[in-house]
């Protein structure tokens, strides 16, 4: 395994823990009837986008898309087209495995936050 794909799975685990934290964090906040704190929002909002930057950069060799000037500006307003398109561009059907790997961290947390939630805060 080369140290660009080695950068780029790497990447990708730091990105699905990060989601995995801040949903099961939010699915036990909701569970309790609370909001969640703006900061919080914030901080994801910061480290999802830069984490999706990273991962685009840690692959350069891969992709045959050009780069772009404003790559932070993109993937904020349209990081939900780019992901997917840029996974089928540059690995064909099998990029859409990083891309359910990530749902699946999505998915996982809010089923352990139910789980969670059930069995210890359920009166």
């Amino acid at each position: 395994m080369n140290i660009e794909r080695k950068s780029s799975l790497v990447m990708l685990v730091l990105l699905g823990i990060a989601v995995f934290v801040y949903n099961f964090s939010l699915g036990l906040t909701y569970a309790n009837g609370l909001e969640p704190l703006p900061t919080a929002e914030f901080l994801y909002t910061f480290v999802f986008l830069c984490g999706v930057i990273w991962w685009l950069k840690a692959e350069p060799a891969r992709s045959a898309v050009n780069p772009i000037y404003c790559s932070g500006l993109l993937v904020g307003t349209g990081w939900f087209f780019i992901i997917p398109y840029h996974l089928l561009r540059t690995r064909g059907w099998k990029g859409l495995i990083p891309l359910f790997a990530l749902i699946g961290s999505f998915l996982a947390a809010h089923f352990l936050a139910l789980i969670v939630y059930v069995v210890f805060f359920w009166n």
